[in-house]
C-alpha cells in the first residue's frame, strides 16, 4: 500500500510520509495496510460491475431486497426470542 502512496499515486506524496513510515515500520497495530491490495482488487471489481448498467440494476435490486433481513424490528424480535426467551406484548385492539 505505502509503495503506491510513496510514489504519489493518490497525490499528496509528502503529506502521507509519516503514515507510511508507521505502517511500513511495523507499527501498524490495527493492520490498516495489511489488506489494502485486496481492497483495491475489490474496488476494481465493483467499478467494473457498476460500469454495466444491467449488472448495476440487478445488483441494486438484490441489495435492496436483502435489506429486510436487517430491519430493526426483526433484530429486536430475534433478540427477545432467542436471547431472553420472551414473547412480544400484544396491544389491545381498538374497538
Amino acid at each position: 500500500m505505502c509503495r503506491m502512496v510513496r510514489d504519489g499515486f493518490f497525490g499528496f506524496k509528502d503529506y502521507f510520509q509519516s503514515l507510511c513510515d508507521t505502517v511500513d515500520g511495523g507499527k501498524d497495530f490495527y493492520l490498516l495496510g495489511s489488506d489494502f491490495e485486496s481492497y483495491l482488487e475489490a474496488q476494481a471489481a465493483a467499478d467494473k460491475a457498476s460500469a454495466d448498467p444491467n449488472k448495476r440494476t440487478q445488483m441494486s435490486i438484490l441489495s435492496t431486497a436483502w435489506w429486510g433481513r436487517f430491519s430493526s424490528d426483526r433484530t429486536i424480535r430475534d433478540y427477545a426470542e432467542k436471547t431472553w426467551g420472551i414473547e412480544p406484548c400484544r396491544f389491545p385492539s381498538d374497538g
